[in-house]
């Protein structure tokens, strides 16, 4: 099982898809956030989300909008088109990697919780990191951390993965209570190498990971030395650090 970040970068444009779609585990609690938020002023949700008056227009009117018949639904992996997307490269898989990817990739998210790729959801923005206690009550964090950890330890045991294979940022992996899963969790590092010593890519880790979520379910891995082949962008593995199960790839 794979697990990644959202992206706030989104494509709204029609497409169509070849596979059955699937709807959210949590709209109850996707629907009750959305309450609460689409009652917040323009300040309010401006100062909350730290974003431009053009943004928090946008935003606030997505609120409004949620769940009207003529808003727009798209499956969660064609909605979201940041880096980790562009590395993903999902429009480019086949009906079976579709299908693999179903059961095996699984998208945080501040606003749905967790989600598969193919469950229809609606543009927004919510970074699980919102300081939103003042509107909620709690955190994102606490918010989501119980029901997603329990669905995915559901999913981790229906597919008989003995790993979590975290590809998702910090900030979206501290809504799973990592102790409370039943595998595994496999970290992942990439380093540059660069005027003679190693520095983090940047921004760029983002595309690294969907790369990597792409090499996984297109050969369909589930065995920690078997990423131990990745080869793409330049990258190798160099070494596998136990005290944290971090695989690090160095180019």
């Amino acid at each position: 099982m794979i697990i990644i970040s959202p992206a706030k970068n989104l494509n709204i444009l029609p497409e169509t898809y070849s596979l059955k779609l699937s709807e959210p585990f949590f709209n109850n609690d996707t629907n009750s956030l959305v309450r609460k938020l689409k009652k917040l002023k323009f300040s309010n949700l401006k100062n909350l989300m730290n974003i431009s008056d053009s943004l928090t227009e946008l935003n606030l009117q997505r609120f409004k909008d949620f769940g009207l018949h003529d808003n727009v639904f798209k499956p969660a992996v064609f909605l979201f088109s940041g880096d980790t997307f562009n590395g993903l490269s999902i429009r480019s898989f086949s009906k079976e990697m579709l299908s693999f990817a179903q059961d095996r990739l699984r998208i945080l998210s501040g606003l749905y919780g967790l989600l598969r790729p193919l469950d229809l959801i609606q543009p927004y923005r919510l970074e699980m990191g919102t300081k939103i206690e003042s509107v909620l009550g709690t955190s994102l964090h606490d918010f989501w951390r119980k029901k997603v950890t329990s669905r995915l330890n559901n999913d981790l045991s229906k597919t008989k993965t003995k790993f979590l294979f975290n590809l998702a940022s910090q900030e979206y992996f501290e809504s799973i209570d990592q102790k409370s899963l039943n595998v595994k969790v496999i970290n992942f590092d990439f380093k540059v190498f660069k005027d003679n010593k190693l520095k983090a890519p940047g921004m760029m880790i983002k595309k690294y990971r969907g790369i990597m979520a792409r090499f996984i379910i297109m050969n369909k891995l589930d065995d920690v030395e078997e990423l131990k082949a990745f080869n793409e962008e330049g990258f190798k593995f160099d070494s596998y650090d136990e005290s944290s199960n971090k695989l690090l790839f160095i180019s």
